[in-house]
């Protein structure tokens, strides 16, 4: 069964949270650092696990984009995503079932189950033994060793409490306590992804499944000057087993945009893990119900990639 695609659904917050942990996971020899990177290691080695993610994004007091998700992943042979973004007035939902070899879409601007028939092309790095947390060992030693350089004296701000039956680890940065490196490589992301790069092709996801992506891009601000990070704070709690059970960032970032108006970004992202080896994912019964086959997305990317 294709894992990977059947976890789409989840994808922008649930990586997004995987994002912020891989940064910290480079901190230093420092214990706060060294129990987030144990907490890390023992997290995602659990195939077997529901996470619950939330991402949202406030931009001068106002609500621009708000998502929550519900991914579960069996036993190996099934996984299930459910996710629900909310941007203004308008509501999407899309679930994803993988079950039974085949990948299973459901939005919820149609009652058409979309069934992503398998591709004849090899599977890329991600769904090889070589992909992600699969690497050479060797390979992440070396990039951990850059990061700690990278971050320097950043490793200190992390902070560990032992609660007996678990661990509370946090970090909180602001003003000048971020470093200039990190403020200058988040100031120019911040400012690459504003920039419009032309229409994507006409078979994008957002066409495909019925989920209009390019509307929630096109919804969050695009700022161009004045980039500056203001504030970064991580909150994470792991528990008797050394695996986490909640997360919390918070990122809050201003600048302007390219007319001169001025912006307030808050950034909140959350996760929570739970049913550790127990996880059931669910499932759909396609009995009666409206069905179309699709083409694999990687087709569509590795079309447009190729132009």
């Amino acid at each position: 069964m294709n894992k990977k695609l059947a976890m789409i659904g989840a994808g922008v917050v649930a990586g997004s949270v995987l994002l912020v942990s891989s940064v910290y996971a480079g901190i230093g020899k420092a214990p706060g650092y060294e129990a987030f990177k144990s907490a890390v290691k023992n997290t995602v080695a659990i195939e077997n696990v529901t996470h619950r993610a939330s991402l949202s994004i406030v931009d001068n007091g106002k609500m621009l984009i708000e998502a929550n998700s519900t991914m579960k992943t069996g036993d190996g042979s099934r996984s299930s995503v459910d996710l629900t973004v909310q941007s203004g007035d308008e509501k999407q939902r899309i679930q994803v079932y993988g079950q039974e070899g085949t990948t299973v879409v459901k939005t919820s601007g149609s009652d058409v189950y979309r069934i992503i028939e398998k591709s004849g092309e090899k599977r890329d790095w991600r769904e090889s033994k070589e992909g992600f947390g699969q690497h050479d060992p060797a390979f992440a030693q070396e990039a951990e060793k850059v990061l700690d350089a990278l971050v320097g004296n950043l490793k200190n701000e992390v902070i560990l409490q032992d609660q007996g039956d678990g661990k509370e680890i946090s970090l909180r940065l602001e003003g000048s306590r971020i470093p200039t490196l990190v403020n200058a490589i988040g100031s120019l992301l911040i400012r690459e992804s504003g920039r419009d790069r032309g229409g994507l092709p006409a078979s994008t996801p957002a066409d495909t499944f019925g989920v209009d992506l390019l509307s929630l891009k096109d919804s969050l601000p695009k700022l161009a000057q004045d980039i500056r990070i203001e504030a970064v704070n991580l909150d994470a709690d792991v528990n008797a087993d050394n695996r986490f059970s909640k997360q919390e960032a918070e990122i809050r970032v201003s600048g302007k945009d390219a007319q001169g108006a001025s912006h307030d970004v808050v950034v909140k992202l959350g996760a929570g893990f739970s049913d550790y080896g127990s996880t059931v994912a669910d499932v759909v019964d396609l009995t009666g119900k409206k069905t179309e086959t699709v083409k694999p997305l990687s087709e569509d990317f590795g079309r447009w990639h190729k132009k």
